[in-house]
């Protein structure tokens, strides 16, 4: 995580730049309406609408850059959540606990996660952008999850009552953790597919046997026709025992179940919105003196840099004024 340091930087500190520029193109606005044209107003104001232009550019890379480290380094912890056996570890973990207590397969899911909070927290993150870095990790988590549960299920033991035990209990591990971390309501809005998908196979064989297609389809809403379709027709309710007939779809819902995609599209993400209130540095405020030292030594860097692409003659007359 020590890489994604600097980016996540970039990204807290680039937000709340904006924000300040847009506070002081409002000003600039209001007063070439008190003041009319002026020469030196809208010098400023296309400089500030330039450097939001800049700023906002920057907030988009960095936290796609971000997301895209995260995601990448929980793809392979994911898998171990649907291959693991949970009750093998030590316990159920709870607030506070040492991740060394929580079952092997879900320990390097859950550091990516408590890692990645505790990121964001040291650079001072804007909250709205940590509940969406959160929320892009439980969506990338989710599809790959389901999509990879939907590929191997077909030709392996997933779809079956004791496996699906072992994936729910996994899940609710994660979740619990997740809702003692503070993300529970984000972690569960975006796992709904997966934990829709895991009670449905959860269900005891007896039960499950008794239910019909309408039945599952309104107990089921986060799963579309298809997906039904593919779990019910893959499931292995035993050795030469067929689907039950009440498990089919009806005429309206055939074609679309039979054809439809079964998986996940992580295209289909949330989009990125920007804050719009709960910043720390606000317009027309002093900055907090903590603040300050760092604020005059990077003004006095950026004002070394502009010195240094300047010609040598007029790069000594500028340094008779210093910044």
């Amino acid at each position: 995580m020590a890489d994604l340091r600097p980016l996540m930087l970039w990204l807290a500190n680039a937000t709340e730049l904006l924000n300040l520029a847009q506070g002081r193109v409002l000003e600039l606005e209001k007063e070439l309406e008190l003041e009319g044209p002026c020469q030196e107003l809208t010098g400023d104001l296309e400089a500030c609408d330039e450097a939001m232009g800049v700023l906002d550019e920057v907030i988009m890379s960095t936290f796609q850059q971000s997301v895209y480290y995260l995601t990448k380094t929980l793809y392979s912890a994911l898998p171990a959540l649907l291959e693991s056996n949970p009750f093998s570890g030590a316990g159920e973990p709870s607030a506070g606990q040492d991740l060394a207590t929580v079952p092997e397969g879900v320990r390097p899911t859950l550091a990516v996660y408590q890692a990645a909070l505790e990121l964001t927290r040291h650079c001072q993150l804007h909250p709205d952008l940590v509940s969406q870095t959160f929320g892009y990790l439980f969506f990338f988590s989710n599809a790959s999850l389901f999509n990879t549960l939907m590929e191997k299920g077909s030709a392996g033991p997933f779809f079956q009552w004791w496996r699906a035990v072992r994936i729910r209990s996994n899940l609710d591990l994660v979740l619990d953790w997740l809702t003692a971390l503070g993300l529970g309501d984000i972690a569960g809005e975006f796992f709904r597919k997966l934990s829709a998908t895991a009670n449905l196979l959860c269900t005891p064989r007896s039960c499950l046997c008794k239910a019909t297609w309408p039945r599952l389809r309104a107990e089921y809403p986060a799963l579309s026709p298809a997906q039904l379709h593919h779990l019910l027709r893959h499931y292995q309710l035993g050795l030469g025992r067929a689907p039950p007939p009440a498990w089919s779809p009806p005429p309206e819902e055939r074609e679309l179940a039979a054809t439809g995609d079964i998986f996940e599209s992580f295209s289909e993400h949330p989009p990125l919105l920007l804050p719009t209130q709960g910043f720390r540095l606000r317009p027309g405020e002093p900055p907090a003196p903590e603040l300050l030292p760092p604020l005059c030594r990077l003004r006095r860097r950026l004002w070394e840099l502009e010195q240094g692409g300047l010609p040598a003659n007029q790069r000594a007359m500028a340094m008779e004024g210093g910044p």
